[in-house]
């Protein structure tokens, strides 16, 4: 790659764009009581609500992305979308690994799962992007003479999590049950970064020859975490980590018909159920590298060709920084710690049994952060309103989630699940010749009983 290049993409992620990585994304078994041990990603009530005496899912995995920044032409070519905008890109991503879930009798359970999970943002300010700004961080600016400033911010934190949960019934009657739980989530801070630059505006010179630029205004920072300077191998990559706690919470309530049950209730043929969960509430912690910076007052002596040269010359981290140093009149290390909140939120869940193994299942979540500033680091969900009709059995299933999701886009998905392998898409347009970033999918491997007497039975939980 040409230095010109490098410069590019080094003032592009720091003038530019949004990134996001997230998780909580198996959304056709979200409010199923045959979710297992997964279900209580979506709501801590759920492993008391389970039709399964137990469960163990061996991994699962999904990724969830959202962008209107680019797309794959032709199937295969990334290509990045043309024109006057604010960009973003969302994706999210988890694993996991033995999760359990086991009910010590009919009323209360435990569920213990090892999960890794990742989140990235990155959001833009409108600015004009064409095929010839990529060429160098001249062209950029005049596509952009127009306009006022550049700005955008970029956040990551990626964790490794232990999540120990305990639910239980709360109260029961002949034609209802409320149940609730509580998950203690034990996280190992893996990974952080940031990126945020606030209303980096530019003077226009003309000449005969050329067309310059010097920045008038603006500021900006970027920090991540010190285990990525020199650490020597995974462990002590790992050995520099910090540990914080998170909570999770949530009821689940059941209503039964009792003409058709005739006092005969189990976690499967319930009317309706209503399940709502406050999750993720908490934060990761980092220790700042030592080259984290915060830089403000651009230095007018400085044009767009000086400062791309100075910038294509940096080898590493610490010239990057050097650099900056030149062009921005005070510069500063940021030292001690950074924090990047979790993906809090609140979920509503209302799942209707119309009988014969088919439900319709639908949901609401809402972000506690998102009407938080772009200067404080945080994640959050995509999902917004999801609605999933699905026809479901302990060993089959067929699902259809269709949601509106917090960037304004309409995606219609599916998954099936033939045993112990559930495998699902987010968004079936991924499947058309020219898709849009859009969608994503998941995969999921559990064991649990597959008799129906095993499963109905009270007694089996006693």
């Amino acid at each position: 790659m040409s230095k010109p290049s490098k410069t590019y993409l080094l003032v592009m992620l720091s003038l530019a764009a949004s990134f996001y990585l997230s998780a909580q994304g198996y959304q056709a078994l979200h409010g199923s009581p045959y979710a297992g041990s997964t279900g209580t990603f979506n709501n801590p009530a759920a492993s008391v609500g389970s039709a399964y005496k137990w469960d163990l899912t061996l991994f699962s995995t999904q990724l969830k992305t959202s962008t209107n920044a680019a797309y794959l032409q032709n199937g295969s070519t990334l290509t990045a979308q043309d024109g006057y905008s604010s960009r973003f890109v969302h994706a999210n991503a988890d694993f996991s690994l033995l999760n359990f879930s086991y009910k010590i009798d009919n009323s209360r359970a435990v569920n213990i799962s090892f999960r890794g999970r990742t989140y990235n943002h990155l959001k833009t300010s409108p600015f004009n992007f064409t095929d010839s700004v990529v060429t160098s961080f001249n062209r950029l600016l005049i596509a952009n003479r127009n306009t006022s400033y550049l700005e955008g911010f970029a956040t990551h934190a990626g964790w490794l999590e232990a999540d120990l949960s305990y639910s239980q019934v709360l109260a029961e009657t002949d034609n209802s049950k409320l149940t609730g739980g509580i998950t203690l989530q034990i996280m190992k801070g893996i990974s952080g970064v940031f990126v945020k630059t606030n209303k980096i505006s530019y003077l226009e010179q003309k000449n005969s020859t050329d067309t310059s630029y010097t920045f008038t205004n603006g500021s900006g920072s970027y920090g991540y975490s010190d285990n990525y300077d020199g650490a020597d191998g995974i462990k002590d990559f790992l050995k520099q980590t910090r540990t914080s706690i998170g909570l999770s919470m949530g009821i689940e309530y059941r209503v039964y018909n009792a003409e058709m049950n005739a006092g005969d209730n189990n976690n499967l043929n319930y009317d309706w159920k209503i399940g709502v969960s406050i999750m993720d509430i908490g934060n990761n912690s980092f220790k700042a590298s030592q080259y984290s910076t915060q830089f403000i007052d651009p230095n007018a002596a400085i044009t767009d060709a000086s400062a791309e040269a100075k910038l294509s010359g940096s080898k590493d981290i610490r010239a990057f920084r050097d650099s900056l140093a030149t062009i921005f009149n005070q510069t500063s290390a940021l030292n001690g710690n950074f924090t990047v909140s979790n993906p809090a939120r609140l979920t509503i869940n209302i799942d209707k049994n119309l009988g014969n193994h088919l439900y319709v299942n639908g949901e609401l979540n809402i972000n506690f952060n998102a009407l938080s500033s772009y200067t404080k680091l945080y994640t959050r969900e995509l999902n917004l309103v999801t609605v999933t009709p699905r026809w479901e059995t302990a060993g089959l299933g067929a699902y259809l989630p269709v949601q509106y999701n917090t960037q304004g886009q309409f995606w219609v998905g599916a998954a099936l699940k033939l045993g112990p392998l559930v495998v699902g898409f987010h968004n079936l347009g991924l499947l058309k010749k020219d898709p849009s970033l859009n969608g994503g999918g998941y995969l999921l491997l559990s064991v649990h009983p597959f008799r129906k007497t095993k499963i109905m039975s009270k007694l089996d939980c006693q």
